[in-house]
């Protein structure tokens, strides 16, 4: 009994040595410091990369407006599209006693004939001019209208549908519109004072070829078409 008391006060003792050992010795745990976590604030943003090609401004290129080609309007057509045809003797006397459309294989044919005259002068083959034209007016400067897309003036000077007893010397019609393809209508425009003057209106332009013939004297003028 007396023995185990001894041992447990040897054991209290050692105990309490051990105890102050310990508070009295250095620390065992050295504290680390805490590593400071990266601020989010301080995240870098990749810094844009300068483009090394050229914005380029396009400029807009050079448009070339085509000029439309406009069609002669009814009873007009280029005054310049097609050559002056002219003929005859201007001191020559006639009279128009006949008109004559009819188409034949690859032309219209348009006959002005002519015949004795009781005006003073020689008998034969009056002036004439055959052009195309972009208006025809009569002798009071008042437009005539005439059916097509372009136009053609045939102008005799020292010729008349009347004789100077103030007859008939042309019987027919002063206003024809032919069937034909190409010429639509075939006016009398003007006869004054011995200028007869006739408008020819076409479907389309075509530049005749004028023929002068004799026994009877006439001025015909083709203007081509298809066959």
């Amino acid at each position: 009994m007396f023995g185990r008391l001894i041992l447990y006060g040897a054991l209290a003792l050692a105990i309490g040595i051990v105890v102050v050992s310990a508070c009295g010795g250095p620390e065992a745990q050295t504290r680390a410091s805490p590593t400071p976590a990266p601020s989010a604030s301080r995240s870098l943003s990749p810094s844009p990369v300068p483009s090394t090609s050229a914005t380029a401004t396009a400029r807009p290129s050079a448009t070339t407006t085509a000029v439309p080609t406009v069609a002669p309007s009814p009873g007009s057509s280029p005054a310049t599209a097609c050559p002056r045809t002219t003929g005859g003797n201007a001191s020559n006397q006639a009279q128009l006693v006949a008109v004559r459309v009819a188409h034949q294989p690859g032309f219209d044919r348009l006959v002005f004939e002519f015949g004795q005259s009781t005006a003073p002068g020689p008998f034969g083959m009056p002036a004439y001019t055959i052009e195309a034209a972009t208006s025809l007016s009569g002798p009071s400067g008042q437009l005539v209208t005439i059916t097509g897309n372009a136009l053609f003036g045939a102008r005799f000077q020292n010729a008349s549908t009347q004789n100077p007893n103030n007859t008939p010397s042309y019987t027919g019609s002063t206003d024809l519109k032919p069937t034909t393809p190409l010429i639509k209508e075939v006016k009398l425009v003007e006869d004054f004072e011995r200028v007869l003057l006739w408008g020819v209106g076409l479907d389309h332009l075509a530049c005749p070829k004028v023929s002068e013939l004799a026994g009877p004297f006439r001025v015909v003028l083709d203007f081509p078409t298809p066959p």
